[in-house]
């Protein structure tokens, strides 16, 4: 049993009640770690069909704590600055605040800055901040303290290990810092206490939408470098609608809303994120599953299950099409696949339309790398088509035959329900049938993620969804040569010229060719194969709404505009359905 832990020590000024934020936190750690249920009808205690007030349509508000339950990996990080994957962005999400949010149609929306001002070059940016942003501990929030979260991200490990860097790299005195020839970057300054200006040394349209990442969201100093055995990574403090009260290892962390949250409380007094220990269906599954109980507000859904759900009177099915790419990950600088050869064998052999036909819910075949809906997408086709006896060749060539057969290697992925597996399944079949022998072996996201960064594993698969609405949200980020989310370990200058090329550019014609050449060139390479564009299929039980997705998915999920109360049909109509 471990002992409850505090997520931070508090310093509260005068309009903060000590013991009273105590007392409120107490119960609701205990309404959470009861885990109080939204039952479907018929499934409560005493309860008889037909008599229940969910059967006649009409569920009641809550009257206790509402609490939200979802069932998600467990987060690799609760920094901010060291966030690269979308389970640790959904918890970070509600901690924390960047400068900008993003509406649901992925435009530049105030966040902690209610307004700003853009130079007509382009280059300038002035953000006025909100007056009266407090973080966790109570502390004022001010302009100096981006600075210091900005300036943070370029620092080691954040620069290498974290993604927000690569998408500032813009800023004026950025490259005079890194190399350790300044001190600070010269154009991120505080012009007072409710002003930040950061400079150019570009144009770079995108620099909102940067900067509405959560790993540019504003950290507070004295938490971040505190010594003790209170790690920030672990104990964040943030300034957003909820903050961390209580986590159990690796299975479970809960969030207290926020009272005094700038935008306005939320309606939820607080989240449990669940991770299963010891899940052999994956995380999705057993949240389908608890949803189906009524033991989760809220889950994502594999596709095996989702029959099982669509009819049912008290779940609603919300899908949207997220900016992502699921692909088969190669690391180049393991043998054999540091021939490209052999690489160009394995996505000939793979059978993608097969593999897409068995469970076709949801998805659309891979054309390239740039999903439909992202600038620079083209519908033209650049993947390899499924030839086994051209892989045949190609391995022959590269000295691979009956008598010398290609050696077997392993395929690392996350546990996975069946719907997955069984797709991984034929994926296999149809390898071997061009002698290439592929073992599966499923491991925990943290094991995968940490397989994967290290640049351990021969093969993997990967979802990548994007961060903004750019195509260097995927071509730099996975394939620049000294990008930090490089898994395969490729390198080519000719597509490192062209990134630079289109980043540097202002004109957006000669930018998408730039992006479309660099596509080419990393498909034909192949050091991954381009699977699937995908949905996302979510259940709510139906007295939850508020729900506003957006492409970028599920990790940017606004939890502080849920609400948990009446049967939604009786009060708003159904949202997002299709």
């Amino acid at each position: 049993m471990v002992p409850r832990r505090r997520a931070f020590d508090g310093q509260f000024d005068g309009q903060f009640s000590p013991v009273a934020i105590t007392a409120a936190l107490v119960l609701i750690i205990v309404a959470a770690l009861a885990t109080p249920r939204l039952r479907a009808p018929g499934h409560g205690p005493g309860s008889k069909a037909g008599v229940t007030e969910a059967e006649r349509g009409g569920l009641t508000p809550h009257s206790g704590p509402q609490v939200f339950r979802y069932f998600s990996e467990q987060p690799g990080t609760l920094d901010p600055a060291l966030a690269s994957d979308a389970y640790s962005s959904i918890v970070i999400a509600q901690i924390f605040s960047p400068l900008v949010g993003l509406t649901s149609d992925l435009e530049p929306v105030p966040q902690v800055a209610e307004s700003w001002t853009i130079s007509r070059d382009g280059l300038v940016y002035v953000f006025h901040l909100h007056r009266g942003v407090r973080f966790h501990n109570g502390r004022e929030v001010q302009a100096s303290d981006f600075v210091y979260s900005l300036t943070r991200l370029f620092k080691q490990p954040f620069r290498s290990q974290g993604l927000a860097a690569g998408y500032l790299d813009a800023i004026v005195g950025v490259p005079e810092f890194v190399s350790g020839r300044s001190k600070g970057i010269r154009g991120i300054r505080a012009l007072d206490r409710y002003r930040l200006e950061i400079k150019l040394s570009r144009p770079y349209g995108a620099l909102l939408s940067a900067l509405a990442l959560d790993q540019a969201s504003v950290v507070p100093k004295e938490c971040v470098e505190a010594k003790g055995n209170r790690p920030f990574a672990q104990y964040p403090v943030g300034c957003g609608p909820f903050r961390l009260i209580y986590r159990h290892e690796d299975q479970r962390l809960v969030l207290a809303s926020n009272p005094y949250y700038f935008l306005g409380k939320p309606a939820i007094d607080s989240i449990v994120f669940y991770t299963p220990k010891g899940s052999a269906d994956g995380v999705d599954t057993d949240g389908a599953k608890a949803l189906l109980r009524g033991d989760a507000a809220m889950a994502n859904l594999p596709l095996n299950l989702l029959d099982q759900l669509k009819g049912r009177p008290n779940i609603r099915i919300v899908r949207w099409q997220d900016l992502s790419l699921s692909f088969i990950g190669m690391n180049v600088g393991k043998p054999p696949l540091n021939d490209a050869r052999v690489r160009r064998a394995i996505a000939l052999a793979i059978g993608r339309e097969e593999m897409l036909n068995l469970w076709p819910a949801g998805k659309v075949l891979s054309q390239g790398i740039l999903p439909p809906g992202l600038p620079g997408y083209s519908p033209g086709k650049r993947t390899y088509p499924h030839d086994p006896a051209a892989a045949l060749r190609l391995l022959a060539s590269a000295g691979f035959g009956p008598s010398h057969p290609l050696p077997p290697m392993t395929l690392w992925k996350s546990t996975a329900n069946q719907s997955v597996r069984e797709v991984d399944s034929l994926m296999v079949m149809t390898l071997a049938d061009a002698g290439i022998r592929v073992k599966l072996k499923y491991v925990s996201w943290a094991a995968l993620d940490s397989i994967i960064t290290g640049r351990r594993a021969q093969l993997f698969g990967l979802a990548w969804v994007a961060d903004i609405p750019d195509p260097d949200t995927f071509l730099r980020s996975l394939f620049y040569s000294s990008s930090g989310t490089n898994y395969f370990r490729y390198s080519d200058r000719r597509v490192d010229s062209l990134l630079d090329v289109a980043q540097r550019t202002a004109d957006p014609g000669a930018r998408m060719d730039a992006y479309r050449a660099v596509e080419t060139r990393v498909v034909q390479a192949a050091p991954l194969v381009p699977l699937f564009h995908s949905s996302t299929f979510v259940g709510l039980r139906e007295e939850v709404s508020g729900l506003e997705v957006n492409p970028l998915g599920i990790s940017t999920l606004a939890m502080e505009k849920l609400r948990i109360g009446k049967s939604v049909r009786t009060r708003e109509p159904r949202q997002a359905l299709r």
